[in-house]
């Protein structure tokens, strides 16, 4: 009996330190316990570190859940269809410079969270209904991305994928539609600058539960935006429908406005009495009698233009624009007018032009006048959207000598 009773105790013993000792580790360790769920790592592609990948998809194949593969542009163009069956984040360096071009599907997304930002995809396409960006999982988004002079495709295609956003990217002159998205729900598209492709800007069919705002869609081949097939409780607003063969077509009734503002339309005949920036008639959408009820008289503006404009005389003039804002810029138009003085060269006075990308922080050469020829008194002012600059100036034959404003 008393060997059963210090055998019963010692089980209790060893039992209790081992509950104790549990509780001890949980209690004493979060961090690290937190770290051990968060061990995720940067792969990298390019560049000039050891190990580093010389394609993105052996960089995607070696990442796990949670992992970041980062491309470089130093190996750029590349040359690869990307399929991406994990949950990472895919980053190129660069939106201008880190390029992947050739094949059919420049990036397949199969796998759900995956974020995909920085690339630009041009050049591809050899066949039918090929894409820059193929989704097909959920809960993804694609941001940031140029793609751009792509042949017989769709620059963005969500097949039957749902809860995706598409957002900040540059989609032009693709031989098919811009945005793509058929059989899916609760997406997102804001903020795109869609123009000058082959197909319909944006094409939703049998789409349910999602948003589009914010966006431009400019000189598409058809309409703008098509909502097709059985696409209901969609909400379309605050985006610029700019010189569309057919802005818009809706044909099974969505909402156009956000209860207080809608959409700019370029074709918009209405007036606006009051001055409040909001039509006095409704901008009707062909299709299934929907209405934007409260259409906008300029273009709406998501962020405002921050540029700052240099004027710069000596033999000719030079005028450089630097993109001062936070985001980038795209397809901004500027005029320049000369005025004054006796000028016989340039004999146009006139100029204009669009600035088709603009990154933040970076600057170009706008124009160059050069040679002038003449004499006296002479005014270059240059408009870029809503900002202005001038600069008066005494021309002597060739020099333009700048003076103090």
């Amino acid at each position: 009996m008393r060997q059963e009773k210090k055998l019963a105790y010692l089980i209790f013993s060893v039992v209790m330190c081992g509950m104790l000792g549990s509780s001890f580790v949980v209690d004493a360790h979060p961090l690290e316990h937190s770290l051990l769920l968060s061990s995720s790592q940067t792969w990298y592609v390019g560049g000039t570190g050891p190990g580093n990948f010389t394609t993105i998809q052996d960089g995607v194949d070696h990442a796990s859940d949670g992992d970041t593969v980062f491309v470089y542009d130093d190996a750029a163009p590349y040359y690869e269809d990307v399929i991406v069956n994990v949950s990472i984040q895919l980053l190129g360096e660069n939106r201008n410079t880190t390029s992947i071009e050739a094949g059919s599907h420049a990036v397949t997304i199969r796998a759900q969270g995956v974020t995909v930002s920085g690339f630009q995809i041009h050049t591809l396409g050899d066949f039918w209904n090929c894409c820059g960006f193929y989704v097909i999982s959920q809960g993804n988004t694609i941001s940031d991305n140029n793609i751009i002079n792509n042949l017989r495709m769709n620059g963005i295609y969500l097949d039957g994928a749902s809860y995706n956003t598409i957002s900040g990217n540059f989609i032009e002159n693709n031989q098919f539609h811009g945005i793509r998205v058929e059989y899916a729900s609760h997406v997102i598209i804001q903020e795109n600058m869609v123009a000058k492709n082959k197909g319909y800007g944006i094409y939703l069919y049998e789409v349910q539960d999602s948003t589009i705002v914010g966006n431009t869609i400019q000189e598409s081949f058809f309409e703008g935006i098509m909502l097709g097939g059985y696409s209901v409780n969609n909400v379309v607003y605050h985006n610029n429908f700019i010189n569309n063969p057919g802005n818009a077509y809706d044909a099974s009734g969505n909402l156009w406005d956000d209860g207080t503002l809608g959409n700019y339309w370029s074709d918009y005949a209405g007036s606006d009495a009051d001055g409040d920036g909001i039509g006095d008639t409704p901008y009707l959408i062909p299709g299934n009698q929907s209405q934007d009820r409260f259409p906008l008289m300029v273009p709406f503006e998501n962020h405002p233009l921050d540029v700052d404009i240099t004027i710069i005389g000596g033999f000719g003039v030079k005028v450089i624009v630097r993109n001062q804002g936070t985001d980038d810029v795209f397809h901004v138009d500027w005029q320049s007018h000369l005025t004054g003085g006796l000028l016989f060269v340039p004999r146009t006075r006139d100029a204009s032009g669009s600035i088709q990308y603009l990154g933040s922080g970076e600057e170009i050469l706008l124009q160059t006048i050069k040679p002038l020829l003449g004499a006296g008194l002479i005014v270059l002012s240059v408009t870029i959207g809503k900002t202005s600059e001038s600069q008066r100036g005494l021309l002597l034959l060739f020099l333009f000598l700048p003076l103090e404003t």
